[in-house]
C-alpha cells in the first residue's frame, strides 16, 4: 500500500538566503544586556510605538462604535455627542489598558514594539498596577508628553507611568 502523506518533509518560507550554511542564531542575553543594559528600563522610542499602537486601537474601536451608531440609528452625530464621544473614547482606553496588562502583562501595542511590564515568572500585573500605569499614561498624554522631556535626559528615570504603576517597562 503506498504511503498517504507527504514524501518530503514540511519546508516553510525561508527567513535567510539559500547562500547561507549555517542557520543564525538568537543573540545571547549578554549581548542583547550590554546594548540595553542589566534589566534597564524600556528605552522611549519603543514607548512612543507602543503607545501610537494603543491609542490606534482605541481610536478605531470609538469610530466603530460611532459608525455604528449611524448605520443603527440613520442619523449624523451632533456636536453635542463630542464630549461623549471622548468619554466614551477614555473609557474604552481603561479597558483596553488595564485587562490586559492584568491578563498578559502588556497591551497590544506593547506586544508589538516586545514591551512588557511583568517581572519574570508573572502572566501579568495586579489590577491595582495596572489602572495606576493607565493614569501615568493619561498624565503623559495630558501634558501633550512634556513630562517626558525628564526621561529624555536621562533614559534611566521612571516616566510618569512607571512611577505610578512601580513596574517599569522592559525589553523581552
Amino acid at each position: 500500500m503506498a504511503a498517504t502523506g507527504p514524501t518530503e518533509p514540511f519546508e516553510d518560507f525561508p527567513l535567510h538566503s539559500e547562500t547561507d550554511s549555517e542557520p543564525r542564531r538568537a543573540p545571547e542575553g549578554p549581548i542583547l544586556e550590554a546594548a540595553h543594559g542589566p534589566a534597564s528600563a524600556a528605552p522611549l522610542g519603543p514607548r512612543l510605538s507602543a503607545a501610537a499602537a494603543d491609542a490606534a486601537v482605541v481610536l478605531l474601536l470609538t469610530a466603530l462604535a460611532l459608525l455604528g451608531a449611524r448605520v443603527v440609528t440613520g442619523a449624523v452625530p451632533r456636536p453635542a455627542g463630542v464630549p461623549w464621544s471622548l468619554a466614551f473614547a477614555l473609557y474604552l482606553s481603561f479597558f483596553a489598558t488595564v485587562f490586559p496588562l492584568v491578563l498578559f502583562g502588556r497591551t497590544i501595542g506593547m506586544a508589538i514594539s516586545d514591551l512588557s511590564a511583568r517581572t519574570d515568572g508573572e502572566a501579568g500585573i495586579p489590577a491595582g498596577h495596572a489602572a495606576r500605569r493607565w493614569s501615568g499614561t493619561l498624565v503623559a498624554a495630558a501634558t501633550c508628553g512634556l513630562v517626558l522631556l525628564w526621561t529624555c535626559r536621562d533614559p534611566e528615570r521612571p516616566t510618569p507611568a512607571d512611577r505610578f504603576s512601580g513596574r517599569p517597562l522592559s525589553l523581552d
